[in-house]
């Protein structure tokens, strides 16, 4: 328990001095910009030049954390979809073979009219075909 508490203080120190040094990075990005428009604009306005430059930076930032995030959250869904599918795929293919381990003559029964229906009549087969390669 101790070293976990030691561990979440040290982690917290971390970005806590993280935090701190990209704050003085980003002063100071913003302070060189401001020098740099100072060599061409008064000052009021080499101000409002490095202060629009600051604001499109973060605009900038949080368009591309929200894209970042969308994209993880469509990830995260797509496994979610695969695990629910393999699971419930696993489910009835277990409960589908032991119906037909039970029902072996039914089974032969119902795949010899479900493929007579299917080579029988193009517009079942064109459909069903076209729905099922769909998923």
């Amino acid at each position: 328990m101790r070293g976990l508490l030691f561990r979440g203080v040290i982690v917290t120190l971390v970005i806590v001095a993280c935090a701190i040094g990209s704050t003085a990075a980003f002063g100071l990005l913003v302070a060189a910009d401001y020098f740099a428009f100072a060599r061409i604009l008064s000052p009021p306005f080499a101000a409002l030049a490095a202060a629009g430059t600051a604001i499109l930076f973060c605009a900038v930032a949080v368009l591309l954390g929200t894209l970042v995030l969308a994209r993880t959250k469509t990830r995260v869904r797509r496994r979610m979809h695969t695990r629910i599918v393999g699971l419930l795929g696993e489910i009835f293919g277990k409960e589908l073979l032991d119906a037909t381990d039970r029902h072996p003559l039914g089974t032969l029964a119902a795949i010899l009219v479900a493929g007579f229906a299917l080579g029988f009549s193009p517009t079942l087969r064109n459909t069903f075909l076209r729905t099922f390669l769909r998923r």
